[in-house]
């Protein structure tokens, strides 16, 4: 019986992949889950623009969790190949340690909840934007919903600054603003705090920067519209994490374009201290907690991680413990998790970012006739390439908001780090289908290495305490 190949239409000479059935090699065609995508967009929608908000009688449908699961069952039943990396299982390993800390602290129902909490709010979605953002377009359709969602919250700011009257302002659906003295814009939802409003605003910067680079005059214009009115919500939510993650974002663009990897990791390291620092001495008046407060709780964090170095003090025991979150997202994670636990949270985080920066530093070219011929790759395929390259520059940058603002936020396990998170390793993982030499990066040795580098932003702490008490 002759052998019959099957054929597959690709929309992309990526997109097909070889496997082996007995001994004959089969092109197998990949199924990139529409529907699934589908239900994740309009999941992006509900979680991040909230309409379904807007008025009080629909406020309390649970349209987010009908989309997630339906995205999720489809991505179980029709996403081919399915499978896992270091960050999936890196995080999958918190849920059985949560319980075990929560057991070993005597509060094992707790322990419970917190992992099941963590495990649907946080790590499927996680999976869903990895696995189902499998194309630079679909990408390029969730960072429009992102740029539309914190345009939408500046926009409700402005109407809650003008509707101000001396003690609060009211926005969409009944959306007030935080605050007496210092007037503070939220938003819906999670959202309602303006410390998570600013920082999804941060986070957006890179994307707006990402269209006006590869747009039009028109679409330039419009960008720069969209930058002054994401740096008018920065102001309005008043939190100088924010603040200094919007200076950041721009700071650390410029300084890795034009620096080494030490210079870069030095001033990485350093710039947290300076800031800490001139935040405590500048006796700078808010409503947050003074820069003493947030040393005394890093301290106190760092105390629960010497006490209790294996298992911490529990997942959401720092509170019990000291009167007031940590006002460091690593802080947080290592008093309450201890090294195992923070090391696996902060393993994820940091591969992530890791990879990212090698691709910017190594793999960031356009690929040379030399090695389209090596490598039997055509020009399109090459600025397919070089397009991907600038969606990880983008959301890499993206990330370096969500990482300096969490430096000053216990923002550890917010769902805001786990969108972005899935569509930057969903984007290392269309380059590696491109260059297969990018698997190293998630080879068990880098992620070994990602989990030790973790300790590092401790060690910024740590120095942080030694100068400033």
């Amino acid at each position: 019986m002759e052998d019959k190949t099957i054929q597959a239409r690709q929309q992309n000479p990526l997109e097909v992949k070889s496997s082996r059935l007995g001994r004959r090699e089969l092109p197998i065609r990949e199924k990139n889950a529409p529907l699934a995508f589908f239900f994740l967009f309009l999941y992006t929608i509900a979680v991040l623009v909230r309409p379904h908000e807007f008025s009080l009688t629909t406020a309390d449908f649970i349209i987010i969790k009908v989309f997630a699961i339906l995205s999720f069952g489809l991505t179980l039943l029709t996403l081919r190949p399915l499978k896992l990396y270091p960050q999936h299982y890196l995080l999958l390993g918190l849920v059985p340690f949560i319980m075990a800390s929560a057991f070993l602290n005597g509060w094992g129902t707790g322990g419970i909840f917190q992992a099941q909490r963590l495990f649907v709010s946080s790590i499927i979605p996680f999976f869903l934007y990895s696995a189902l953002v499998c194309t630079a377009g679909r990408q390029r359709i969730l960072m429009f919903i992102c740029i539309l969602a914190a345009l939408t919250m500046v926009y409700n700011g402005h109407i809650q600054q003008a509707s101000f009257n001396g003690k609060f302002g009211i926005g969409i659906g009944d959306s007030i603003t935080v605050g007496r003295e210092e007037m503070r814009i939220s938003y819906l939802g999670f959202f309602s705090d303006p410390n998570d409003l600013g920082m999804f605003l941060v986070m957006n910067i890179p994307f707006v920067a990402y269209f006006y680079g590869r747009g039009g005059g028109l679409t330039k214009i419009l960008m720069l519209a969209i930058f002054m009115a994401l740096g008018y919500g920065v102001f309005m939510t008043g939190s100088r994490g924010t603040l200094l993650g919007s200076v950041a974002v721009i700071g650390i663009y410029f300084l890795i374009s034009n620096a080494g990897a030490r210079l870069v990791l030095f001033i990485c390291l350093s710039a947290p201290i300076a800031a800490t620092l001139l935040a405590s001495f500048g006796g700078i008046s808010s409503t947050e907690s003074s820069a003493a407060g947030r040393l005394d709780a890093w301290y106190d964090g760092i105390q629960m991680l010497i006490h209790n170095p294996v298992f911490g003090v529990g997942m959401g025991n720092f509170m019990e413990e000291h009167g007031k979150v940590a006002h460091n997202s690593y802080v947080h994670v290592a008093g309450e998790l201890g090294i195992p636990g923070y090391s696996l949270w902060g393993g994820a985080l940091v591969l992530n970012m890791l990879v990212g920066y090698m691709i910017l530093k190594r793999f960031n070219h356009y690929l040379s006739e030399e090695e389209l011929a090596k490598k039997e790759i055509d020009e399109e395929t090459s600025k397919l390439y070089q397009e991907e390259v600038n969606l990880n520059k983008t959301l890499f940058y993206s990330m370096v908001g969500f990482m300096v603002t969490a430096f000053f936020l216990s923002r550890q396990f917010t769902l805001l780090m786990f969108i972005f998170m899935g569509m930057q390793t969903a984007s290392h993982l269309r380059l590696m289908k491109m260059r297969p030499d990018l698997s190293e990066m998630f080879a068990p040795k880098m992620v070994w290495r990602c989990m030790g580098y973790s300790w590092a932003v401790i060690f910024a702490v740590y120095m942080t305490l030694k100068v400033g008490l």
